[in-house]
């Protein structure tokens, strides 16, 4: 299995030095916590990314990212013309494998945590969550990696999820540069 979820009650951890180290006051400062605190969004999307996520060894981790990964190199060798669910469905994964690559290139060394959290952080900013979301939970990479309890493979948990980020499109969010430093996206 794997530790449980982490509570809003344990000391905050910064994913790969990204979390600004200094508290600030500024507007843009506190959208960084409630995006990258201990009870953020980053947070919140790995607690549920976590959930029911196969573990393939004992004393092996395995990150998110791995699953991210492996999720776009599927979306990338899908053909042009297969039947897919819905017609936007093509541009949101290529949007998905965009983004990926460019986190992958950056060179910056945040580790696979810190990539998790600048996807999240750009998916929030550019109002893409809510599909990358949609596009993971039917994604058959999801059906090897996650065991059948996961919160991805419910369907009416993976709905309320992409109902709650769809709230994110009525703001302007504009992240900190200190989040998105050598990403060219």
């Amino acid at each position: 299995g794997h530790a449980g979820p982490r509570h809003c009650s344990s000391p905050p951890v910064s994913s790969g030095g990204l979390l600004p180290s200094h508290p600030t006051t500024s507007p843009r400062g506190s959208l960084t916590l409630l995006l990258c605190g201990e009870c953020g969004l980053v947070s919140a999307l790995e607690q549920a990314f976590q959930h029911g996520f196969k573990s393939p060894r004992l004393f092996k981790n395995v990150f998110i990212w791995d699953f991210l990964e492996k999720a776009q190199t599927y979306y990338e060798t899908l053909e042009q013309n297969e039947v897919v669910p819905e017609e936007n469905w093509h541009t949101r994964a290529r949007n998905f494998c965009r983004f990926v690559t460019a986190i992958n290139n950056t060179p910056r060394n945040i580790g696979k945590d810190g990539k998790f959290q600048m996807l999240v952080c750009l998916g929030a900013r550019d109002h893409l969550l809510h599909h990358w979301i949609a596009l993971l939970a039917d994604c058959p990479i999801t059906a090897h990696m996650y065991e059948d309890v996961a919160l991805i493979k419910d369907h009416t948990l993976v709905n309320s999820l992409i109902r709650v980020l769809q709230t994110l499109q009525e703001f302007n969010i504009t992240l900190e540069t200190s989040l998105v430093k050598g990403i060219d996206i």
